[in-house]
């Protein structure tokens, strides 16, 4: 509402017409439940038009979930699954798949500073990051290289808790000029991984 800078009434008046989001008309349907009170009508009506909708309690359709071997197809391909990993997959898999390639490729990000996570720190930066309880780590960024390697990538230089350490990162803008051949992404069973490179 805010970015399209409409109102309430103008949301109402052309609901038939705008674009909801998924988990908006999910909601509608009864997918999460019923509201106290009901669903906001005819709003409810204008977006829905003739989709399905639950009345009841929409768990009473459906077919009983086996935790144990969600958490084994899971183990498969990310090994490091948590009980909290596994609620998530029943509720709503396709979000927590997208988390779950996303963490293993870049790592516990919300240990980051939010301002580090979307922007990264500037060259001669300091910034602490507690991994857990009684450990933190101290970074500092020294240098950023200048040359591209083969893939686009640059290394960065940094220490660790006062030890020099270098990483190489893809740098986007630069790998958009390249011709660069991405891995499987083993999360997608329709992927074939290459075993030699």
């Amino acid at each position: 509402m805010v970015q399209n800078k409409l109102k309430p009434q103008d949301v109402l008046d052309k609901a038939e017409e705008l674009s909801f989001p998924k988990s908006v008309v999910e909601f509608l349907q009864g997918h999460i439940g019923q509201p106290y009170g009901g669903f906001p009508e005819p709003l409810r009506s204008k977006v829905l038009r003739d989709m399905p909708r639950i009345e009841g309690r929409p768990g009473e359709t459906l077919a009983p979930l086996d935790f144990t071997k969600l958490k084994q197809d899971l183990t498969e391909t990310f090994p490091n699954i948590t009980d909290r990993d596994v609620m998530s997959a029943a509720l709503y898999p396709q979000v927590t798949n997208e988390y779950l390639v996303f963490n293993e490729k870049y790592g516990p990000v919300d240990k980051l500073d939010t301002r580090i996570f979307l922007v990264g720190p500037k060259v001669g930066e300091e910034f602490e990051c507690t991994i857990e309880k009684g450990k933190t780590l101290g970074i500092k960024t020294l240098a950023v290289a200048e040359d591209l390697t083969e893939n686009g990538e640059r290394e960065v230089f940094f220490e660790l808790n006062g030890t020099l350490r270098s990483v190489l990162i893809l740098d986007k803008d630069a790998g958009k000029e390249m011709q660069i051949h991405p891995k499987a992404d083993k999360a997608n069973k329709k992927q074939l991984l290459c075993l030699v490179q």
